[in-house]
């Protein structure tokens, strides 16, 4: 059986669902652009909290002066390997990106952070969170937002490696994003303004309040009719 055919029929296994409904996991999505890499870095500093290390079957990529490292950034594993862990039923979740790429967080990243007495940190994409929502009860996710579609724009433009026909696709999957929190209350937007500021109303909880979800769903509203009008000048 292949990689692809592998995830396909992948099947999590009542052990992953107890795991993360005994010990729950904070869960951060979010459109690319939004600061999820940077909140969870900061989140990290306070050693609340640690990042669930996921697998993945790509290459390093550049990072700094050199290349991502191994069991930092991501597990880096052959397809063999790969298919020989969906076999044992080793992940939480699991997904094909792009095609022929696996990332996949597995059982043993989660109870690795567990074991160290800390508060795993799941990021992963909406469509993730959305499969784990439908097989584990009260199960819940952040999407993080930008506070406004210039800065958002600004940010994605910044990185300077992007074509405009990626740039499309990339704000075509943000409108689904952005509005997946009118569709669905167990997403909880939080508006990324300062990360220490918005840091703080994750620690806190501040954004289940009922006065913030307003705030941050009018943000979200904003946010998708600005990509939206985006995406249909640039048909």
């Amino acid at each position: 059986m292949s990689l692809l055919e592998s995830i396909d029929a992948y099947e999590k296994p009542e052990r992953a669902k107890q795991l993360i409904t005994e010990h729950p996991s904070l869960n951060i999505a979010g459109p690319s652009g939004a600061g999820k890499g940077t909140m969870v870095q900061y989140l990290v500093q306070s050693r609340e909290y640690a990042p669930v290390v996921s697998d993945t079957t790509r290459d390093p990529r550049p990072f700094g002066n050199g290349l991502e490292v191994n069991g930092v950034h991501y597990w880096f594993i052959d397809e063999q390997t790969a298919i020989a862990k969906l076999a044992d039923g080793a992940y939480i979740e699991v997904k094909a990106v792009h095609g022929d790429t696996l990332y996949g967080t597995s059982i043993a990243s989660y109870e690795r952070v567990l074991s160290s007495g800390q508060t795993p940190i799941l990021e992963i994409d909406v469509q993730g969170m959305k499969d784990l929502m439908e097989e584990v009860p009260g199960f819940e996710s952040i999407l993080l937002l930008p506070p406004d579609f210039a800065t958002w724009e600004h940010r994605i433009d910044g990185r300077g490696d992007m074509t405009q026909e990626q740039k499309v696709r990339r704000f075509d999957t943000a409108v689904m994003e952005y509005g997946v929190v009118f569709e669905n209350d167990r997403f909880h937007p939080v508006v990324n303004t300062e990360v220490i500021d918005t840091a703080e109303i994750i620690r806190s909880g501040e954004y289940k309040n009922p006065e913030y979800r307003e705030y941050a769903l009018k943000v979200a509203g904003e946010l998708r009719s600005a990509t939206q009008a985006f995406l249909d000048s640039n048909k």
